[in-house]
């Protein structure tokens, strides 16, 4: 039993379970006509890649680790290194499965990620801002891996990219909190940019978000449900955060500003969900 809840934590279980119903989502609000059967190995996809990525990630970072998070698994001895890695080929190799089993471009779509997150982990993470945006491409990618082929693909940019922008100023976040393990293995991440750059980085991010936040509605894509959440939610949310960072003791509040952006992203993929469902029941 420990064993099983080791595994479930390494592979983060709740940022994997965002993933696929961030792609569900995409599927459901795109007008897929893929055939039911590939819903549950659209989500299965996304569970074990997003699984895979946070593997081979904490295998990469396993000395930083020890410093920065050492109540995770392979910090803790909980999981040794050569299951590890056995378990980070069996998720390649199941979401290499359930990928193809949907269509080719469907596997090519998955491959080229699991490639991407390798690179990321051993090369591009240490490559200050490239890893972010390496990341928050991939995030935004979500919801777009399960429109592949459909007709309503489009509709589902602007949110991507608003997701795109979030998890870029997160990932920067995530950086700073791990400096100290980072730089105890010679991995200068975006946290060895001076920090006013960072900042402005952030805030740069956060006003281009703000101004494609409504975009949507305005292009007609989605409706009031959508306005109604992202003005009672989302849009709050993102102002406490911002106001978080612009605190003289910001640093010491970095896990509480990377949590408030899970759940803005959160609140975002419900934003979407509602409307539609809204519009549904109508």
């Amino acid at each position: 039993m420990k064993l099983l809840l080791s595994l479930l934590k390494i592979v983060r279980i709740n940022n994997a379970l965002i993933a696929g119903c961030a792609v569900l989502l995409g599927y459901w609000l795109s007008r897929s006509d893929l055939p039911s059967i590939s819903l549950l190995l659209l989500f299965c996809t996304a569970l074990v890649s997003t699984g895979f990525g946070n593997v081979i990630n904490d295998i990469r970072d396993i000395v930083s680790d020890e410093i920065s998070h050492p109540n995770r698994p392979l910090p803790r001895g909980d999981i040794s290194l050569p299951c590890a890695w056995i378990y980070c080929m069996f998720l390649a190799i199941a979401s290499i499965v359930f990928s193809f089993s949907i269509s080719f471009t469907h596997g090519v779509a998955t491959l080229l990620p699991l490639i991407i997150l390798t690179l990321y982990s051993f090369f591009l993470k240490g490559i200050p801002l490239i890893g972010n945006i390496v990341v928050a491409s991939l995030v935004a990618y979500s919801i777009l891996f399960g429109a592949i082929n459909a007709d309503g693909f489009g509709t589902l940019i602007i949110p991507a990219i608003l997701a795109f922008l979030l998890n870029l100023s997160r990932e920067i976040i995530k950086d700073i909190q791990d400096e100290d393990g980072d730089r105890a293995i010679q991995v200068f991440t975006s946290a060895k940019l001076p920090l006013s750059l960072l900042k402005t980085l952030i805030y740069s991010s956060s006003l281009l978000y703000i101004c494609l936040l409504f975009l949507p509605a305005l292009r007609g894509d989605f409706g009031i449900v959508y306005i109604i959440v992202c003005s009672i939610l989302i849009f709050p949310i993102h102002l406490f955060r911002l106001f978080q960072i612009r605190s003289s003791t910001w640093k010491i509040r970095l896990s509480r500003i990377s949590f408030l952006y899970k759940i803005e992203m959160i609140c975002g993929l419900l934003s979407l969900a509602a409307d539609k469902l809204f519009i549904f029941v109508k």
